[in-house]
């Protein structure tokens, strides 16, 4: 083993430290009590959306709770508002398990997000990805490898042995790969653009559609009311895919999933921890402030200063950002960091500086996180009208955009369920809808004139997270078992109408180059299940019920 080896092994050891201290340190309410050798097993409960988020999602959680008791195990599922489930599951973690759907975000397409940000033991913490809690030294090593590699097919050799490593380890069970459902009225709008993960829901859909009936205004549908309109704070797909209009970034993510210069007119890669970046000229934010270096620089100090939830790691390895003109930039890293683009140039929204500098001190908070930002001024292709919250989100072409929008505007409306907004689509109220549909609304949209209800190609997945640190779930082998009890293929054919395949890398087939097609889905096997668990000590009494090792 080199000194490098070394350190780098030094510091996951610290990192693991570090974990089982904070979790000591952690709130009873946090931790379950341990198994009692010999007892039975605890019974758990499926936290998950609500139907009016996602019909899906209650669904299969009680498919798959029935399913876990037919081996002797106390399981129910839990449906509870979505907003509740991020806070309880990924603020708090306080959850058995979690049934969700992790977005195939243009975001997500490298590889980053779904090995490191997701299974890297640090991001168990209060907003961290890794909120199933796993810690694995094999896995830390691969999902930082991955990170810095250059050499794009190492690094694809790489990610390939994580996606295997991370099936064994068994911390959630990819359950579907599911396509993104959604329908649209083809008598009011055309030229929408879908794409990988996204659907029709794409930020180019967002700037290309054009109005063929109307008042120039697309009405988009949504099931789910907006948060957060604060682009420092924003971590959740959804406020991401609302606040792209209003902001821009460096990069953006185009159709085929390549990043692309965006309010960077050129980029120039010094050496693997130095890039040159130039912006586009006469860019202007919508208050008529023109955007320069200085905004740029303002954006990176500023998201740093704040710790900004979703690009506090990412931003951990900017050494510098330095103006070298006044629409130039210098970003300097403390070592390679191979998604820097697309993960970070690619998301980041640029802030103004002339507003951003005063908040907290003037916006009457202490944090930042938590200022409202309920008129945001950004510089991206709509400009911010009006926000009704948990009705109406309006914004309007900005025509000085150097991408300008084809349409008058949007309105994203706020529908009480699934079945009101395809009622609305079926109604020619709405235009199109920008997130999921359920698939049994598509097939029967599919009947009505003028719309087109469609599946289209998606690397998310829903999935079913595990808290690794509550009892029976801290053992591999349990959870290596229930992953064989869990009935995909019902749940694709009964629930997903057949849009979708069993799932079993965290890298969906969708994602052709990254994904390990060696990683399969687990067959559904009771039998091999109560093996497993039989080989591991677990055993039934008289009535069924399957209890601890003694």
């Amino acid at each position: 083993m080199n000194q490098t080896e070394a350190k780098i092994r030094n510091l996951f050891t610290v990192v693991t430290i570090l974990i089982a201290a904070s979790l000591v340190l952690a709130p009873a309410s946090v931790l379950a009590r341990a198994g009692k050798p010999g007892a039975v097993v605890d019974s758990r409960e499926i936290t998950t959306a609500t139907a009016t988020f996602d019909p899906v999602r209650p669904e299969a959680a009680r498919v798959i709770a029935t399913a876990f008791q037919s081996i002797g195990w106390d399981v129910k599922a839990n449906p509870i508002d979505y907003n509740q489930n991020v806070q309880k599951v990924i603020m708090e973690h306080d959850y058995d398990m979690w049934l969700v759907m992790l977005s195939g975000a243009s975001l997500r397409i490298d590889p980053n997000v779904f090995t490191y940000k997701k299974h890297f033991s640090g991001e168990y913490k209060k907003g961290g990805w890794n909120w199933e809690g796993l810690s694995d030294m094999s896995i830390d090593e691969l999902v930082v490898a991955q990170q810095k590699e250059m050499d794009v097919e190492k690094r694809k050799q790489i990610v390939y042995e994580a996606q295997q490593r991370i099936k064994q380890s068994q911390s959630m069970s990819v359950l579907a790969y599911v396509q993104m459902t959604n329908a649209y009225r083809s008598d009011r709008i055309k030229s929408v653009v879908p794409m990988m993960g996204e659907g029709i829901g794409s930020f180019w859909t967002d700037i290309n559609m054009e109005v063929v009936k109307g008042d120039g205004y697309v009405r988009t549908g949504a099931t789910s009311p907006l948060k957060n309109l604060n682009p420092v704070a924003a971590k959740d797909h959804l406020e991401f895919m609302e606040l792209r209009m209003i902001y821009d970034r460096l990069f953006r993510i185009n159709p085929d999933g390549e990043a692309e210069p965006w309010a960077a007119k050129s980029f120039k890669v010094i050496d693997p921890t130095t890039i040159d970046l130039t912006l586009r000229q006469g860019m202007k934010f919508h208050d008529g402030e023109e955007v320069t270096a200085e905004d740029v620089k303002f954006t990176f100090d500023y998201h740093t200063k704040w710790k900004a939830p979703f690009f506090v790691e990412s931003l951990k390895n900017v050494a510098s950002v330095e103006t070298t003109g006044k629409y130039s930039v210098r970003i300097k890293l403390n070592e390679p960091y191979a998604p820097f683009i697309p993960n970070l140039l690619g998301a980041i929204f640029i802030i103004p500086q002339h507003i951003w500098k005063d908040i907290p001190e003037k916006a009457g908070v202490t944090d930042p996180l938590n200022f409202a930002n309920e008129k945001p001024v950004g510089s991206g292709p709509f400009k911010f009208d009006y926000w009704d919250r948990g009705r109406e989100l309006k914004v309007t072409a900005f025509k000085e955009h150097f991408s300008e929008p084809k349409s008058e505007g949007i309105i994203r409306v706020v529908y009480g369920s699934h079945d009101a907004m395809a009622a609305a689509i079926e109604k020619g109220e709405c235009d199109r809808t920008r997130y999921i549909l359920k698939p049994s609304l598509l097939m029967d949209l599919r009947k009505v004139k003028n719309v087109v209800a469609e599946g289209y190609p998606n690397h998310g997945f829903y999935t079913l997270s595990y808290h690794t640190q509550r009892p029976p779930l801290d053992d591999p082998a349990f959870r290596q078992a229930i992953d064989h009890v869990i009935p995909r293929e019902l749940i694709i054919e009964a629930i997903l109408s057949s849009f979708g395949e069993p799932g079993g890398s965290i890298i969906a087939p969708a994602n052709k180059f990254w994904h390990n097609p060696a990683v399969k889905a687990s067959p559904e096997d009771i039998n091999k299940a109560k093996q497993i668990l039989k080989d591991a000590g677990y055993w039934w009494d008289k009535q069924g019920r399957l209890h601890y090792p003694k």
